[in-house]
């Protein structure tokens, strides 16, 4: 009985400890944590990014400029929308939006390290082809 209750008493702790280290070390960097809670894509990109206050400045203002020409394009798209333009005009909007954003997405990416810019390429150009626009797109992020 005595060897029982060690035994278990080990494997409590055994458990318990693994538990912690795996709870610590898989949180990630708090700056993170809280840029996806707070759904924040700016402070998402300076902590995932790992971007200097240089970078994350430049891409600020690119983010910023970038805003008055993504409204453009949205209100042209809504705009032929309601008044059910032909299909012609819409997939030449659409176009010019997508690649718009797709060249917004590559100048973010030159300000970044290299390989970071890669990285933020391939999480965010697949988002292009498969958007909807239905207005502009959101500066929120989903974990």
């Amino acid at each position: 009985m005595k060897n029982f209750l060690l035994t278990l008493v080990v494997i409590v702790v055994a458990c318990g400890a693994s538990y912690g280290v795996f709870y610590a070390t898989g949180r990630g960097p708090a700056a993170l944590r809280d840029a996806l809670t707070e759904r924040d894509a700016l402070a998402w990109l300076r902590a995932d990014f790992k971007l200097t206050d240089e970078q994350f400045a430049a891409i600020k203002r690119l983010h910023e400029a970038y805003g008055k020409e993504c409204a453009e394009h949205c209100a042209a798209i809504l705009a032929a929308r309601e008044r059910q333009a032909p299909a012609d005009e819409m997939e030449r909007l659409e176009s010019r939006c997508e690649q718009s954003m797709t060249e917004h997405f590559q100048h973010v990416a030159a300000l970044m390290a290299p390989a970071e810019g890669r990285r933020y390429l391939a999480i965010v150009l697949p988002r292009v082809a498969s958007y909807d626009h239905h207005g502009a797109p959101s500066v929120r992020v989903t974990p």
